[in-house]
Order: C-alpha cells, then sequence, then structure tokens
C-alpha cells in the first residue's frame, strides 16, 4: 500500500512537469480558504457578484469605481470546477457543470430563485442517498473508521439540506451585509453538530438527526470582511456537505484530523487579487458554549494565488483542546475525552494546480499536535500525541456528464488519540458510531472512481476504496487488541461506495 501511495504522487509530480506549459490561462483560488463551496450546485445562478468574500475577486483600495464586466466565452471545463478546490471562472456566465451545457437540459432547476439576476442573495438544497456495499459483511455493520459512509451493507440518507444567504459586494469599496443559514436532516448530522447548540434543543438521535452547519452575519468594508457566529471550518481541502466533495466518503485527514466548525468572529482582508489573509478568535473544535470546552481558541488564515493555475494555502488552529490523560486505560473501562484540556495546534496545507483544461490535481498535507493528550499504554505516563498525513488528488474531467477522481491518502495516528470513536460526543450524544478507538499507526487509503450527471439536478457518484492500517492494535480497555476493519479483525478493507444526489 506504501508502493501504490507512492506511485500516485510520483504519478502527480510528472503530470505537473509535462502539462504545466501546456496549461490554459485558468484562474485557480485556494481550496483551504473556501469555508463553504456551491460550485456544483449554483454555478449556472452565481455571478462572480454573488460569490462569498472569500472566492470573489477585490480590486485595490485605490481602484474605488467597480469597472465595467466583460463576458467571456464558457469553455469547457475553465470556468467550472468540482469540489472544495472548484472555481467558477471570474469571467463565466454559462457553465454547467463542467463548463459546457448538456443539449436539451438546461440548466440546472432550483427551489427558489431570485427576482433579479443581479441579487446577492442566493439558495441552495439537495438530498444525497448512499449505499456501501462491504463484502466482508462485518458483524457490528460499520465499515470500521470510515466516514461518512459508515455503515456496512446499509442504507444511509445522509443529508437533506438546504440553505440561503446574502453574499457581501463591496467592489473594494463601502459597506455591506451578509448571512448565511444551512441546516441538514440525516446520518451525517452525527459529524457536523456543536457542542451546546444542537444539544440545546434536543435535535439528535442515533443515526439521524439535524445539524446547522451555517449561522452566521457578515459585515464587509472595502476590502475587509468580518464574519460572526456559527460557521464551517476554512481547514483543509474537503468540506462540510457531502455533495460539495468529488467523492462520498471523505479522507482520514478530515474526519480524524481537523474541525468541522467553529463559532466565533473572523476577519479577513485582501491585500490584492492574489493574497488574502485572516484570523479568527473562536470557542474551538466543534464547540459553541462551555458544554464541550471552557477555553478559547484561534484561527490564522492565508491564501496566494501564484499564477492562473497555481495556488496555495495555509490554514492555522490553537487552542486547549479536550485530552484523553484523565482515566488510566489499564483501570478503567476505556478512555474518556473531556477529562482534561491541553494545548493543541493544527495546520493544514493545500496546493492546487491546474494542469490543462480537464486536469486538475491537488496535494494537501496536515499536521497537528497536542500536548500531554494520552497516556502511554506501556507507562502509564502522559505524552504528547501527533497526527499527520498526506492527500494527493487528481481529477478528470473527461466529458460534460463524467468525471473522474484519485485519491491517494496516507494519515499516522501518533499515540493512537484521533482515528477510532468520535461520536457520542458533546455535540451529539444519543448518536451512535464505530466503538474502536486508540489506534496507534497509519492509516492508508485509495480512492477511485467516477460522477455522473443524469440531469443538471441528478448525479451519481461512485467510488472503490482501499484502505490498509499499518501499527498497533488497540489499547482501549473496552477493544483491547483489536484491529480497525471487519468488526476488529482485519487490518485492510475493501469497499464499493454507491451515491446518488438531487439538487434543487
Amino acid at each position: 500500500m506504501k508502493r501504490s501511495f507512492a506511485l500516485v504522487a510520483i504519478a502527480w509530480g510528472l503530470c505537473a512537469g509535462t502539462a504545466l506549459a501546456q496549461a490554459p490561462q485558468i484562474a485557480a483560488r485556494p481550496a483551504a480558504m473556501e469555508s463553504f463551496s456551491y460550485y456544483d450546485l449554483a454555478a449556472t445562478e452565481m455571478a462572480p457578484e454573488q460569490q462569498s468574500p472569500e472566492q470573489a475577486p477585490v480590486q485595490a483600495p485605490s481602484q474605488c469605481a467597480p469597472a465595467e464586466e466583460e463576458k467571456a466565452p464558457c469553455l469547457s471545463p475553465s470556468c467550472c470546477w468540482f469540489g472544495h478546490g472548484g472555481q467558477m471562472g471570474p469571467l463565466c456566465h454559462c457553465c454547467w457543470p463542467c463548463g459546457c451545457q448538456l443539449a436539451g437540459m438546461g440548466d440546472a432547476r432550483k427551489l427558489c430563485k431570485p427576482h433579479r439576476e443581479d441579487s446577492q442573495w442566493s439558495t441552495t438544497g439537495w438530498i444525497d442517498q448512499s449505499f456501501v456495499w462491504n463484502p466482508y459483511s462485518p458483524g457490528d455493520r460499520f465499515n470500521g473508521p470510515v466516514t461518512w459512509t459508515d455503515r456496512s451493507n446499509d442504507y444511509q440518507m445522509q443529508e437533506l439540506w438546504y440553505g440561503f444567504g446574502r453574499v457581501t459586494k463591496t467592489d473594494g469599496c463601502g459597506w455591506d451585509w451578509g448571512m448565511r443559514a444551512d441546516a441538514f436532516y440525516g446520518t451525517n448530522y452525527r459529524w457536523d453538530t456543536s457542542a451546546g447548540f444542537e444539544t440545546n434543543w434536543g435535535s439528535n438521535g442515533t443515526f439521524y438527526g439535524i445539524a446547522v452547519p451555517n449561522l452566521y452575519g457578515e459585515v464587509a468594508y472595502n476590502n475587509w470582511t468580518v464574519r460572526a457566529g456559527r460557521f464551517v471550518s476554512p481547514v483543509g481541502y474537503y468540506t462540510v456537505g457531502s455533495p460539495n466533495n468529488f467523492f462520498p466518503v471523505i479522507p482520514y485527514t478530515y474526519q480524524y484530523g481537523e474541525p468541522f466548525t467553529h463559532t466565533g468572529v473572523w476577519a479577513l482582508y485582501k491585500f490584492s487579487d492574489q493574497f488574502t489573509l485572516g484570523g479568527a478568535v473562536t470557542h474551538g473544535w466543534d464547540d459553541t458554549d462551555n458544554t464541550g470546552n471552557p477555553h478559547g481558541g484561534g484561527l490564522i488564515t492565508a491564501t496566494w494565488t501564484i499564477d492562473d493555475q497555481r495556488s496555495l494555502a495555509y490554514v492555522g488552529v490553537l487552542g486547549d483542546e479536550p485530552n484523553a490523560t484523565g482515566i488510566h486505560p489499564k483501570t478503567s473501562g476505556g478512555i474518556a475525552q473531556g477529562t482534561g484540556f491541553t494545548g493543541r495546534y493544527f495546520q493544514t496545507l493545500v496546493y492546487t494546480q491546474k494542469f490543462s483544461d480537464s486536469v486538475m490535481g491537488v496535494l494537501q498535507s496536515d499536521f497537528g499536535t497536542q500536548h500531554d493528550a494520552i497516556f502511554d499504554p506501556n507507562s502509564g505516563n502522559p505524552r504528547t500525541a501527533k497526527w499527520y498525513g498526506l492527500n494527493a488528488y487528481l481529477y478528470w474531467n473527461m466529458t460534460c456528464r463524467w468525471q473522474w477522481g484519485l485519491n491517494g491518502e496516507w494519515f499516522r495516528d501518533q499515540g493512537g488519540f484521533r482515528v477510532g470513536q468520535v461520536v457520542p460526543s458533546f455535540g451529539s450524544p444519543n448518536a451512535r458510531g464505530l466503538a474502536r478507538s486508540n489506534f496507534d499507526g497509519s492509516f492508508y487509503r485509495m480512492t477511485f472512481g467516477p460522477r455522473y450527471y443524469f440531469t443538471p439536478n441528478m448525479y451519481s457518484r461512485v467510488a472503490f476504496l482501499y484502505d490498509f492500517y499499518d501499527g498497533k492494535r488497540s489499547f482501549n480497555a473496552a477493544t483491547p487488541g483489536q484491529l480497525p476493519f471487519d468488526n476488529g479483525r482485519l487490518n485492510n478493507q475493501q469497499c464499493l461506495v454507491f451515491d446518488f444526489v438531487m439538487t434543487f
């Protein structure tokens, strides 16, 4: 498996070396700053002035008079890109889903459309359903630590989503205001709740419940944008909302290494179309009040559009977070989080490269550490936990109907602090998920499959997964000596994920 991942990385690098000289002039926005993505769902509706502050180009402060917009021809697929790293071309108005219209099908239908074409209001909705074929048929009905499609040989209605909002627009000069509210019902709710928010109105069940990942207001002045409330974290390449990502299954790095949401105040300043810097004061990882964490935290964000083909983004997260040092695994029934708080630092780097009109690649690196986060199973003394990994993505727009993706991942959980049981949690106290945890080792994954559009509003995703674990067996006293897959018996697994999305 290590060799397979290395081959993907080498192939990605060779493609970069040969294709860069031939790549056309395509805008590539930094992926990690896009805290919410609407490329697949609103490409025909959202003009550049309707994009979020992180996506829309802003003029320099000295150019307060907005320039006349020039409409460029829509050439497949340079105007729109799928997934969290996607991009709507700044001058393109006719893209769907990858830059061209499907003959005889027209545009995607919207349940609610603004009365004016230049309206800053927009709505987004979808229903996402999936089924995972796991040939091992594990006795606990879980696909090991694989999420969000975590149930084996079972149907999941992952998300019934609806949201609306108003994006800010200043053209680099003046004041404006905006807001965003998104809520969904489904099995994915278990990971998208925030401690002290959804728990206060009892919306969560064993597998199905309600989550509200976005609920914020926004004020913009010239090149400043300030967001206050609850918002999706800008970390990494994947994001909340399954249809915003290419594959229906998410990487280990995202599920176990990164926060999903924050509650706080986030300020962004655009120095130019090429460079944006931001910072936030938050209540930590997936936390709204003192229910799960009484301490504060912070974000540092920076994006750099290197040229028309390349971009680089950085996000750093810091603060005191729950650890697992309060209960000794040898004398208790397991390891319980929330018994103490120590300093945690996490960072992610995302590099995006467009090789041609139809090929795009992404490299992501993650690193996290937390002081005295977990007991050493041998000595019984607390030790520092570390988690880090690499992701390589390669996407190909074969036609306007067919898109293909390839992902290779390595995620190292040094200390066995991150991978495993993540629900129930403070935000989803009634939820059920994988019971195994505390795997001190490396996880490897290869994911491959297509996305096919039946109509502008309906598409299907198929993903073949090969997962492999190289490390120690679980040292959790509740599941001692178990492995991650097949109800604790295997260190590898192959699955086939089928997914169907209808947008509205």
